[in-house]
């Protein structure tokens, strides 16, 4: 049996395609991949904006190993991996969105912080303010930012902490305004910076002085206990300043404040407080001016209010040092002086040999008086005859205002007025 061969098969080649005629379809599809073997999609990558996100922090402690090493535990969340993704670019918009969104919402600082935080930030401005005030002269604003705050305990924490700061670093002399020759006049770098700390110190210190005087006026108010505490702690301060710093500026506002405490009938703690400062102030005074200023309030006061007063504010004047100070001796036309020639009208005087100066010795004693002369009146030294002059001053108004008492008549401040003359 013959076998049958298999049919041939004919290899039929491809057609050219420079014989075919191309379509438009065909044409595009081939541009579009003979340019997309030109792309750079790692690049296009690399331009494209996407957020960093951080690693969380560890909140465990180191450990020590067996080897000595120090390592940090990583938190359970913080092992896995964070990567970003190309295709997840709509999550994290989203995820972004929700986060803004929280960060917006308000988060309420409980009220205990709030004094902790701020206790922190008092003590942190007046511990600067104490050690160098020239370099710190924004600490006053920032302690009077602190001290307008709606919560009463950090408004009293606020009036103790500058009380505290100005005590310390008021100067024991006053400081005069500056006018406009002192302005116009060349200085040094540093008579400059002294100037201008003092100029802010006394602008500050007014400011004070003014808080405390708005605060104390509602001293005795029994319809909101916030208000009258903050009073008591404000007529405190004012009552510590007096009594600390007499010789600075602004003492009359101050006596001001104390006398309009004491106008009321009401004795409280805060009137008694008042009571005594003048009263010490009245003893402790070597000058003769807070004497006389806290005098000239009084009589005012006494006068204003029509002799309406409680008996111990007339018996503050007993505690002047006028009988103490005043000589019984005095003169209109001479001042009275004790010396050996008034003890012994007859003897000699014993006669010096006149020194023998040059020129230039001589000018430098005048130089060295005057320099003698400012540090006097820097140091707040009166003299005698000064003293005396406002002292006698204080005393006429003191009788003055005992003599008006006893020509109205007041029953209740008679005994008090017969006492002061007595």
């Amino acid at each position: 049996m013959a076998i049958a061969r298999p049919a041939k098969r004919r290899k039929i080649s491809p057609p050219d395609s420079r014989t075919i005629p191309s379509s438009p379809e065909s044409s595009s599809q081939d541009a579009y991949l003979h340019d997309a073997a030109r792309w750079n999609l790692e690049q296009q990558y690399e331009q494209r904006p996407r957020k960093q996100k951080k690693a969380p922090e560890s909140t465990r402690l180191p450990i020590k190993t067996a080897e000595g090493r120090i390592e940090r535990l990583v938190s359970p969340g913080g092992e896995q991996e964070t990567e970003d993704s190309f295709f997840g670019s709509e999550d994290e918009n989203a995820s972004d969105t929700q986060e803004t969104e929280v960060e917006e919402k308000p988060v309420g600082v409980p009220i205990r912080q709030q004094i902790i935080e701020a206790k922190e930030e008092l003590a942190r401005t007046g511990t600067l303010l104490s050690e160098d005030p020239e370099e710190h002269i924004g600490g006053f604003r920032k302690l009077t930012e602190i001290g307008a705050s709606s919560n009463p305990t950090i408004k009293k924490l606020a009036l103790a902490t500058q009380l505290a700061v100005y005590k310390d670093i008021i100067p024991g002399y006053r400081i005069r305004p500056l006018g406009e020759l002192d302005s116009s006049e060349k200085v040094s770098k540093d008579v400059r910076k002294l100037r201008a700390f003092e100029q802010a110190l006394v602008t500050n210190y007014q400011n004070y002085i003014r808080e405390l005087t708005k605060h104390a006026k509602a001293s005795g108010d029994s319809s909101s206990e916030d208000k009258a505490s903050t009073a008591t702690v404000a007529i405190s301060c004012a009552c510590t300043l007096l009594l600390a710093v007499p010789h600075f500026n602004f003492r009359s506002e101050l006596i001001e404040l104390l006398v309009h405490k004491l106008s009321t009938r009401n004795r409280d703690n805060d009137f008694t407080k008042c009571l005594e400062t003048l009263e010490k102030l009245f003893r402790e005074d070597d000058d003769g001016n807070p004497s006389l200023d806290g005098v000239t309030k009084l009589s005012k006061l006494i006068k204003a209010r029509d002799y309406r007063i409680d008996e111990s504010v007339l018996n503050t004047f007993l505690h002047l040092r006028l009988l103490s100070e005043l000589s019984s001796r005095g003169s209109q036309t001479r001042i009275d002086k004790h010396s050996a020639s008034s003890e012994a009208p007859n003897s000699k005087k014993a006669k010096f040999k006149k020194e023998f100066r040059t020129k230039k010795h001589r000018k430098v004693l005048k130089e060295r008086k005057a320099v003698e002369k400012e540090f006097k009146e820097a140091d707040a030294i009166v003299s005698h005859e000064e003293r005396e002059r406002l002292q006698a001053e204080t005393l006429k108004i003191v009788f003055i205002t005992y003599f008006r008492i006893l020509k109205t008549r007041v029953p209740n401040l008679t005994g008090a007025v017969l006492e002061g003359l007595a």
